[in-house]
């Protein structure tokens, strides 16, 4: 009778220590369970940029310990809910990616905004076609806003080649609100993967075509032209840090120290290009089939996207409302595009409770002068 008792204790207890187990699991996350931060980052040519630092071992020197998982871009946000098995604890997203999922994940915020796509996509046509490029009209003397207007006016009853629900699309959605057209009526949208769209396009389907960089890069090599680019399409889209509210809260120095070593790589990129490019697509070319070469990594690099590379230059390029990629405008068009034009959330998403980027900018300019004042 005595060892059934003992047995049944042994039972118990052994059950509750691994339900304590699980629910200490899911409660706490990676970064709380082991002084780490688990940072998602998906293989392309800038969101691969912070693991210079494991290289460098500059994340060590911060006394941080970071975990990297490589996820597809979607993937991030999916990794910062709660329910994830693939649990991350920051991420690199941007602006749209906050806003398309923010209503059904209210958690998630965008932290910090540490890149420009500035000058990354492009929408195409054929030479010698009935459509014009932008410079068409800026050669006649147009004002800037005026030629950029007539130049998307031509897209009138014209079918783009595009992805749906992307940057992409929320391109084609900008330069028809700049020339006063409506995007359902005025323009018919194909919807293809951008390697599908583009082998369309070459094979003389649609008008125009946008697609990324890669599309973008191989249409020209096949004779196309770019009918206007970047930020003249619309907003540009923001690359940056997001993460959770609850996470945010409790790990401001963390973020802080690890805002403090992006901006050590972007600087040492700056100074060492040819290093840093080869470092870059030796590793993001384990984890996916592009096969980019460091001459592509080089053409990127400050020309089609842009990296500031302090907190003083990210204050004057995108928090400050005359700044080229102000924060502000790209997300109202977000809005624009994924409430008014696509309607795929119920309302606007607040920048109050889901952009925290001003208030981390506050602290990292304080630590700055604090650091002068020694």
């Amino acid at each position: 009778m005595k060892l059934d008792k003992r047995l049944y204790w042994i039972i118990f207890i052994s059950i509750l220590l691994i339900s304590s187990y699980f629910v200490y699991r899911n409660l706490f996350s990676p970064a709380e369970r082991e002084n780490k931060i688990v940072f998602g980052i998906s293989p392309f040519q800038d969101t691969m940029m912070p693991y210079l630092g494991v290289v460098k071992g500059w994340y060590q020197e911060e006394g941080l310990d970071v975990e990297f998982k490589i996820l597809g871009w979607t993937e991030v946000q999916e990794a910062l809910s709660s329910r994830s098995s693939n649990r991350i604890d920051i991420g690199i997203n941007n602006i749209s990616s906050v806003i398309a999922t923010h209503n059904k994940n209210p958690d998630l915020i965008y932290y910090y905004g540490i890149n420009t796509f500035d000058d990354g996509f492009a929408l195409m046509i054929r030479p010698n076609g009935s459509l014009q490029p932008l410079k068409f009209y800026t050669n006649k003397g147009l004002p800037l806003t005026e030629a950029i207007r007539q130049t998307g006016l031509q897209l009138k009853g014209k079918t783009v080649i595009t992805t749906s629900n992307t940057d992409m699309e929320q391109g084609v959605a900008a330069i028809a609100k700049r020339s006063g057209l409506n995007f359902k009526d005025d323009i018919k949208i194909v919807d293809l993967n951008p390697d599908e769209g583009l082998a369309a396009f070459l094979a003389g389907e649609g008008d125009a075509f946008i697609g990324g960089v890669p599309q973008r890069t191989k249409a020209k090599a096949e004779g196309m032209m770019e009918m206007i680019t970047g930020s003249n399409i619309g907003p540009a889209p923001i690359n940056g840090i997001v993460t959770t509210k609850q996470f945010a809260n409790k790990n401001q120095q963390k973020l802080l120290k690890l805002i403090k070593v992006w901006f050590r790589i972007v600087n040492y990129t700056n100074d060492n290009l040819d290093e840093v490019a080869s470092i870059i697509v030796k590793e993001m070319n384990k984890h996916t089939a592009g096969n980019i070469t460091v001459e592509d990594f080089k053409l990127f690099w400050n020309k089609y996207e842009h990296y500031p590379a302090s907190p003083d230059e990210i204050q004057k390029e995108i928090l400050s409302p005359d700044g080229k990629n102000y924060w502000k405008a790209r997300w109202d068009d977000c809005n624009f595009y994924f409430h008014d034009v696509k309607q795929i959330i119920p309302r606007y998403v607040d920048p109050g409770d889901a952009f925290y980027m001003p208030e981390v900018q506050k602290q990292l300019l304080l630590q700055g002068r604090e650091k002068k004042d020694l």
